[in-house]
């Protein structure tokens, strides 16, 4: 508020100073400022720096006043430069840290940027998926815009507590939103939050402590992943059945390469050639034409690992298969939709 009143203040005295310059001039027989329109023209000359030379105070008081119209000018000009600069530099600096928000549509939120975090997002982005990350460091956002394509990857700045700042990522419009919080009690009172105020999410938890689970699962969390226990049963099959351990590690990794598997689910919607089949059939007929092989089905959001061989397939169901890395797309083309939830 100071600064717009020094601003304003400064203005007018300086039309007071071209009014002023036009008064001492006029009554000079060689003058050649003899209005205030004359005097208003110099100004903006001078102002411009342009100095044409049509214009210019001859009477000494004239000159002294046409000195402070110079100063003036120039005190305007750097003014006006630095307040453009200002506002350029604070325009890029909001769009860096995500300040004006993201588009993305049936993306997914990582709230909480970690190595861990970095392993997940490494797997998300091969498969063609858009991610919005949100961290409380502005540090992780240059690396974020370093290992990730631009076009599929959106990086917020933002205090995490800030609940209605995730409406910057679209949040209600994202397909699942994974919080990456080091400390578990941490996490409970944020997923807490973030549920009161968007109780519609697809939440998924990264919880270190397995005591811990059952109480965010309390939370109405659909998926509360235990990386001890994960890590755990991945060494323990290691250790006895190393070769389904290897079988398995690949399953759930995307699949990159042309000779890896992969385990990828698909939403049946109306147009699918599979839809009101019986299971076997649908499973037979996977396996010759698009030498893929029908796993399970998820109904009513539960995960049906041996349907029975006349289950019928209906639309809203998902498809759970494994298929190879260079599959997806004609799969897609296949089912007239993307992989995924």
């Amino acid at each position: 508020m100071k600064k717009k009143t020094g601003l304003i203040l400064g203005f007018i005295v300086y039309l007071i100073l071209i009014y002023v310059i036009s008064i001492f001039e006029k009554s000079h027989p060689d003058a050649n400022i003899k209005s205030v329109y004359d005097a208003l023209w110099y100004a903006i000359v001078t102002l411009t720096t342009v100095g044409y030379g049509d214009f210019y105070p001859v009477t000494p008081l004239g000159k002294v006043t046409g000195l402070f119209i110079i100063l003036g000018s120039l005190g305007l000009i750097g003014y006006v430069i630095g307040d453009v600069t200002s506002r350029i530099n604070s325009y890029m600096e909001k769009k860096k840290t995500g300040f004006f928000g993201t588009h993305f549509e049936g993306h997914y939120v990582i709230i909480g940027w970690s190595e861990f975090g970095r392993k997940v997002a490494d797997q998300i982005f091969p498969a063609g998926h858009k991610v919005a990350f949100v961290t409380n460091s502005k540090n992780d956002l240059e690396l974020l815009k370093n290992l990730y394509p631009h076009d599929r990857c959106f990086g917020m700045f933002a205090d995490y507590n800030n609940i209605q700042a995730y409406e910057k990522v679209n949040i209600t419009k994202s397909k699942a939103v994974f919080v990456n919080f080091k400390d578990d009690t941490e996490t409970l009172v944020f997923v807490l939050n973030l549920k009161k105020e968007y109780p519609n999410l697809n939440i998924i938890i990264n919880c270190s402590n397995p005591d811990l689970k059952q109480t965010l699962i309390n939370t109405g969390t659909k998926h509360v992943v235990s990386r001890n226990e994960v890590a755990s049963r991945m060494v323990a099959s290691y250790l006895f059945e190393p070769h389904v351990a290897e079988y398995t590690e690949d399953l759930i990794s995307t699949s990159i390469r042309k000779e890896d598997q992969d385990i990828q689910q698909f939403k049946v919607i109306n147009g699918n050639p599979y839809k009101g089949m019986p299971y076997f059939d649908a499973f037979v007929q996977m396996k010759k034409e698009l030498n893929v092989i029908l796993i399970g089905l998820v109904i009513d959001n539960k995960v049906v690992k041996n349907p029975a061989d006349d289950q019928i397939i209906r639309e809203g169901h998902y498809l759970i298969l494994i298929s190879c890395g260079n599959d997806k797309e004609k799969l897609e083309t296949v089912f007239g939709t993307h992989e995924g939830v």
